[in-house]
């Protein structure tokens, strides 16, 4: 005969566990209720990437990737970030100078062969790199691929609904800005992600690895991926274009310099607008300058 107190504990051990097993279930479902109606962020993008012409396993093959998803920070900062809120005067300070002198000096070889080989002030190309990465020391840490795969994913009317339902919390902006940056944006970036797989691919880098400014540029000389394409110069004569090495950065910034206008003895007019092409601020022309006459100096 069973006892009363067992039939008790066994009955209610077995309610706990139909309990607790019904709870783990409900759980586990929370998530794929969640994201039940939520835009897979890549899918139109991969399959624009493979109608385009890329190789579909490989394109699988990043997007499978764990450490490839969506950037929503990174969209907010284009909103937050403003021009002529940064400091520039840091730059022509007396330690900014004294760094990029001794840079000069470490480097000197190098940017002498590149000054040689395109007729563009060393000077100049060291006051860029000054600006853009603190002569490498700050390259950025976003995923170039995470960047310029949402950016170009806006394109998709799901998701850019998506991200301003989200941005606008605490962003000011109205939905028809917002719709008219994301195309413009969109179409921009999936020409820069596109280039940014071919040179990747040209150059069997992983493009997962690879990191930069939240605006999708990389290297020491913070190169957009199509004027890496474009402009890209081989400044060690290894065989490869690698815009983290220093020589490889100093040579692609005066192709891209020269191929625009740059001449020996330039002017400073025209100067200004040659420089003006890399970056298009007179913020930052005026600063590239001034770095350059106190290195003369």
């Amino acid at each position: 005969m069973t006892d009363p107190d067992t039939f008790i504990s066994s009955r209610f051990r077995r309610n706990a566990m139909l309990f607790f097993v019904m709870v783990i279930t409900g759980i586990l479902m929370i998530p794929a209720a969640l994201h039940a109606d939520t835009p897979q962020p890549f899918s139109s993008l991969k399959k624009k990437l493979i109608a385009d012409g890329f190789d579909s396993k490989s394109v699988e093959s990043i997007y499978a990737n764990p450490k490839v998803k969506e950037d929503m920070e990174m969209v907010r900062l284009f909103f937050k970030h403003r021009e002529a809120k940064l400091d520039y005067g840091q730059f022509t300070s007396w330690w900014a100078i004294r760094m990029a002198k001794g840079y000069l000096q470490e480097h000197e070889d190098a940017l002498d062969a590149v000054e040689k080989r395109y007729g563009v002030d060393k000077t100049v190309i060291t006051a860029i790199l000054l600006v853009e990465t603190r002569l490498g020391n700050s390259v950025g840490r976003r995923s170039i691929l995470n960047t310029l795969s949402t950016l170009a994913s806006l394109s998709d009317t799901d998701i850019r609904d998506a991200f301003f339902k989200e941005i606008s919390k605490s962003v000011s902006i109205n939905l028809d800005d917002f719709e008219s940056w994301a195309r413009k944006k969109s179409g921009w970036a999936y020409t820069e992600l596109a280039a940014f797989i071919r040179y990747t691919a040209r150059e069997n880098l992983d493009p997962v690895a690879i990191n930069g400014s939240y605006a999708g540029a990389l290297g020491i000389a913070q190169f957009m991926p199509t004027s890496i394409l474009a402009y890209g110069s081989d400044g060690n004569q290894d065989g490869r274009i690698d815009l983290f090495d220093h020589s490889d950065a100093a040579a692609s910034i005066a192709s891209y310099l020269k191929h625009f206008g740059w001449r020996p003895g330039i002017d400073r007019e025209k100067a200004s607008k040659v420089i003006f092409r890399y970056n298009r601020s007179q913020y930052y022309v005026d600063t590239i300058l001034k770095i350059s006459e106190l290195l003369k100096g």
